[in-house]
């Protein structure tokens, strides 16, 4: 495979590395003799036909075995996608449980640990190249000679980007999600198609009912209808979870990351009841196989500091051995392996129930480490503010070898440690001056070196909140402008949204419109990495631009146009200020809506959520659109109606509602007339009738359109508008 598309497939998997290890020396890979051959899959039409299951991998060993097990029986793939799984050449990387990457089909998958979770996203980049796409024998997995995508995974790529740019349907949940992920734009789309080339069982519990129909064709020979017929019964399903069903399908399902606050109460569906116990017997082996390799490879753990360790990995590594230690006490000390009794000992010290003040509880780790050495390697799994009360109390740490990433953690902690506590101090009776000790901190340190900034922070915050957030207050507007990239989340951890937003250029009052342009592409361009933590910092922007509009809603448009400002939150949160900047200027308007990201909201997205603020408004750019010869861009954009009734009937929450629809509709009729709004729904319609066809869109998207519309004209108080507009939707739907 060429090197490009390796890099790809690697580099985007998390904590795994960026090229593949040497084979003769890295005791971790397997070396395999052959690679699956091409399978032919059957078309819907000709299910019945046998078709050769694809052949065993000859040199899976039996861990590997295990782990593939457990995914087949919690996502449960067809029995043609069982047979892909097990052909595949998937690796055992011993010693590196923060490997987890993938070289494609005709190569080869490591997994550093037992994570149903990351095999299942291995094997789904190995997945492409196991089956034809269903009904397009025009397209192959082949790469080409230049090291490119094969035209199949160009496909896949497109179709991922149309969907997500789709009328909001049955998989508006998903497309949302998508949405979610951090630092997604239309020009960078890799988070949301690394998602979809490899979390696809994850994301939908396996079930093929729950893939876009325009990506079934991709998946209907891996995956079976399922457990779910439809995304909002699914997300029912979890809403009725009790606390501890949650905590177990957040192990092998991605729907905790639905943003249900809209959605409060979705009708359950009510799959197998065996599915959560099922679950749950696979995850409490793939548990314990964690701790049993955690004892078997631990001492391919034990090295020097590097300077490259990844904090946060292990971090989150060692944590998740105290939660099964916790889970599963006594499944260490029944291993006969010599580690198991020091792992079981340690782990059993740092689970139990924590008591007293940091200080406290960081004396009676110094006087456990004294008795139990061992204890050492899991520094990182306590907590911050105990760390730093164990370190600036001067105990000594016993010598000799330790984990690489613990002996690496160690060596931060004694700076990081000292110096939080000499900020902290300087800082508590004079923030200015602990903020001068700090930035001579920071410009030591440099703005590039993320993982110590972001450890310092932490460590910051954990050891006195308050006085932190005093200390980073009194830092310059510079200084907090450059940590935006490192620490991000810390940031908006630390400081209020009316605190961050004057520090990076961005008020009501500005002059500096170069400063604010700055300061609101570095509020966008560096996410949290959590939507949820982002979203207060968002609405005091919306707050921010909307008082400016009512000084110059001209200008305000401008730093929309110059900047990555998301328009589609501002209509939704500030809908009068949005308004008055769309009717100010009809050219700008029309700037505004096709210059929207293609990915994240594209323009007839804009024009939707505009016919919710004003419809008046919405239907005149709408009719200036189609004057200037953007008639696909019109089509588009009625259709995005669709759904409308149904969507509004599963929670009166959504930014939804038919009577503004019925607005928008009559506002058409009126300033349009009758013959153009039928010829505009007709061409709508038409380009939905080829994408039923195409199986792009859900089989009852024209039946939910047409319901949609006519509920819309209903609502209208004028009799004769209603029964015109009536007559109009039916005309161009057919109908009479």
């Amino acid at each position: 495979m060429p090197a490009a598309v390796i890099f790809l497939l690697i580099a985007a998997c998390g904590d795994a590395t960026q090229t593949p290890p040497p084979p003769s020396p890295t005791p971790s890979v397997v070396v395999r003799s052959s690679t699956p051959a091409l399978i032919v899959t059957p078309t819907l039409d000709t299910q019945s036909t046998p078709t050769p299951l694809p052949t065993r991998h000859p040199d899976t060993v039996p861990w590997v075995e295990e782990r593939v097990d457990a995914v087949v029986a919690l996502y449960q793939p067809t029995k043609a996608g069982e047979a892909l799984l097990r052909s595949l050449d998937l690796r055992q990387m011993e010693g590196d449980p923060g490997f987890f990457g993938s070289y494609g089909f005709n190569e080869w998958a490591g997994v550093g640990e037992a994570s149903p979770i990351g095999v299942m996203h291995e094997l789904g980049h190995s997945y492409w190249g196991g089956f034809p796409v269903e009904g397009r024998p025009d397209l192959s997995w082949d790469i080409p000679a230049d090291g490119g995508l094969s035209t199949a995974m160009q496909s896949y790529h497109q179709d991922i980007l149309t969907f997500m740019a789709q009328p909001p349907d049955q998989f508006e949940l998903l497309r949302q999600r998508l949405r979610n992920l951090p630092d997604i734009s239309s020009e960078n789309t890799e988070p949301v198609l690394h998602n979809l080339e490899a979390d696809m069982a994850y994301n939908t519990a396996g079930s093929l009912n729950l893939v876009p129909p325009i990506l079934r064709k991709y998946w209907i020979s891996f995956l079976p209808a399922g457990r779910f017929d439809d995304w909002y019964g699914a997300a029912g399903w979890f809403q009725s979870l009790s606390p501890d069903e949650v905590s177990t399908a957040g192990k092998w399902l991605g729907f905790e990351h639905l943003d249900l606050r809209q959605y409060p109460s979705l009708d359950p569906a009510t799959p197998p009841d065996e599915m959560i116990l099922t679950a749950r017997t696979v995850l409490a082996t793939e548990e314990k196989e964690r701790l049993r390799d955690l004892a078997y490879g631990f001492d391919l753990l034990i090295g020097d500091p590097q300077k490259e360790e990844n904090f946060e990995f292990w971090r989150r590594y060692l944590r998740d051995k105290v939660t099964l230690y916790r889970d599963h006490p006594d499944y260490l000390a029944a291993l006969s392996i010599s580690r198991a009794g020091q792992l079981a000992s340690a782990l059993k010290f740092l689970a139990a129930e924590a008591t007293g003040s940091p200080a406290q509880q960081a004396q009676h780790l110094a006087g456990q480490l004294v008795n139990e050495p061992f204890l050492v390697n899991f520094l990182p799994a306590v907590d911050n503010d105990v760390l730093v009360e164990l370190f600036s109390s001067g105990a000594a740490l016993p010598e000799g070898k330790t984990l690489q990433a613990t002996a690496s953690f160690v060596e931060r902690l004694k700076i990081f440690g000292a110096k939080v506590d000499s900020v902290l101090h300087t800082g508590r009776t004079d923030p200015s001056k602990g903020a001068a000790e700090l930035e001579a901190f920071i410009a030591e340190t440099g703005f590039d070196q993320k993982d110590d900034l972001r450890l310092f922070f932490d460590l910051f915050r954990d050891r006195n909140r308050t006085v932190a957030k005093n200390v980073t207050l009194a830092l310059s507007d510079e200084t907090v402008g450059g940590l935006m990239a490192p620490v991000p989340f810390q940031l908006r951890t630390y400081l209020e949204p009316s605190e961050l937003l004057p520090k990076l250029g961005i008020t009501s009052a500005s002059t500096n419109t170069k400063a604010l342009r700055v300061g609101i592409a570095v509020l966008i361009e560096e996410p949290s990495g959590n939507y949820q933590v982002d979203e207060p910092f968002l609405e005091a922007l919306y707050q921010v631009m909307a008082e400016r509009t009512e000084g110059d809603a001209l200008e305000t448009a401008r730093l929309i146009l110059d900047t990555p400002f998301p328009l589609e939150g501002m209509i939704l949160a500030q809908p009068e200020a949005a308004a008055t900047i769309f009717s100010g200027d009809i050219e700008m308007a029309l700037f505004l809506a096709t210059n929207s990201d293609s990915l994240v909201a594209p323009p007839w997205r804009i024009i939707y959520r505009l016919i919710k603020a004003d419809p008046s408004l919405a239907a005149e750019v709408l009719a200036e659109f189609h004057r200037r010869g953007e008639s696909s861009l019109v089509a588009e954009s009625l259709a995005y109606l669709a759904y409308d009734k149904d969507r509004q009937g599963l929670s009166p929450q959504l930014p939804v509602s038919l009577e503004q629809d019925g607005r928008f509709l009559s506002a058409l009729l009126t300033v349009e007339g009758a013959p153009w709004l039928e010829a505009r729904l007709g061409e709508s319609v038409e380009l939905f009738q080829t994408r039923v066809m195409n199986g792009e869109v859900s089989h009852d998207f024209l039946e939910r359109y047409r319901e949609t519309l006519e509920f819309a004209a209903a609502f209208l108080s004028g009799g004769d508008t209603r029964t015109v507009l009536t007559g109009v939707i039916r005309r161009a739907f057919g109908l009479s």
